[in-house]
């Protein structure tokens, strides 16, 4: 991550100057806290989105006990398997996917004081990571790039046992001790020749999943169900929709989707990491993008929109920069 973003610093640099401030990012989306560009609050930020585009998801204070959790997971009517993830959280950090009464006990041991949002496991099979931007000045807006999500897969080969086929894969070797932790799946088993096993379904890199440009599937229909959804969202103009769904034609119809996650000033354009693009195709499209939110923020400014304030800047860069401060827990 730090190569990717090292030389894009300076281009930072420039258009904080051409700002006139660090925290130019605050007036991109007015709807969230500093327009999403720290650990915002998830629970806060899902319900900006209508109900009908979006996960069910429920807030989870640090001192709940799993029975609480359970008496919640009862009365919303949702079932296990569900999905537990700190309300302020990056980059996938801690998202698990909780399929019983034993696992949730686990998670909660091991989480930390601190809050988490439970959220009903949406069962489609496809997961993308949509970038939406709209310039305040225009009614619609636009698809900048769709990402592809693939979770670790694992292909028999009719000899080794699935431990070994996950140990001795390179970028999945690290997961070995988490996909035999809760006896999901059996590590003796020896998956036959080109079987395919998923051992996650969970699309981020945290977990080992691979990205994919699929940027050729924007269209105008799809567009228009985004700009229809963010339309709806006073205040929001740039970011990334983690979405899940049943088919390609559907989602553009609008049918058999739910949003899992919105991510604001923050968000990467996640289609870069596919392993297909340069190290320069990186670089070229954080920076396209940091000129949206550049662009955003100096039309929002003139609406009347603050930016953060420097003693905030130096805040949030302590919260995603932990060696800076020694006071953080």
């Amino acid at each position: 991550m730090w190569a990717v973003y090292f030389p894009c610093i300076f281009y930072y640099f420039w258009i904080s100057l051409k700002s006139r401030s660090f925290g130019f990012f605050k007036a991109v989306n007015p709807a969230i806290v500093h327009g999403g560009m720290t650990l915002e609050d998830k629970n806060f930020v899902n319900h900006l989105l209508p109900q009908n585009y979006r996960a069910r998801s429920f807030l989870v204070k640090s001192e709940t006990k799993p029975q609480e959790i359970e008496n919640i997971i009862r009365e919303n009517k949702l079932e296990y398997p569900v999905i537990l993830k700190p309300n302020n959280g990056c980059r996938g950090r801690n998202v698990e996917l909780i399929r019983n009464r034993e696992t949730l006990k686990k998670y909660l041991e091991n989480s930390g004081n601190e809050d988490l949002l439970l959220e009903e496991y949406v069962n489609y099979p496809n997961e993308i990571g949509v970038f939406y931007v709209r310039f305040p000045n225009q009614r619609k807006g636009f698809i900048s790039g769709i990402v592809e999500k693939k979770g670790i897969t694992v292909t028999g080969n009719g000899r080794q046992t699935l431990g070994e086929l996950i140990q001795y894969n390179l970028r999945y070797h690290s997961f070995y001790p988490k996909v035999f932790h809760d006896g999901e799946y059996n590590i003796n088993c020896i998956p036959g020749e080109n079987e395919q096993i998923l051992i996650s379904s969970i699309g981020n890199h945290a977990r080992g999943a691979t990205f994919y440009d699929v940027s050729d599937k924007i269209s105008a229909k799809l567009t228009d169900v985004f700009n229809e959804i963010c339309f709806s969202v006073n205040g929001f103009y740039y970011g990334r929709f983690d979405v899940k769904f049943n088919s390609w034609e559907e989602l553009e119809n609008g049918e058999n989707f739910r949003i899992i996650e919105l991510n604001g000033a923050a968000s990467e354009p996640t289609f870069i990491y596919d392993p297909a693009h340069s190290y320069f195709f990186a670089v070229k499209e954080i920076t396209k993008h940091w000129n949206f939110m550049y662009t955003i923020a100096k039309l929002n400014k003139k609406k009347g929109h603050h930016f953060t304030s420097n003693e905030e800047c130096w805040k949030i860069l302590k919260e995603f920069n932990p060696f800076l401060t020694s006071t953080r827990v």
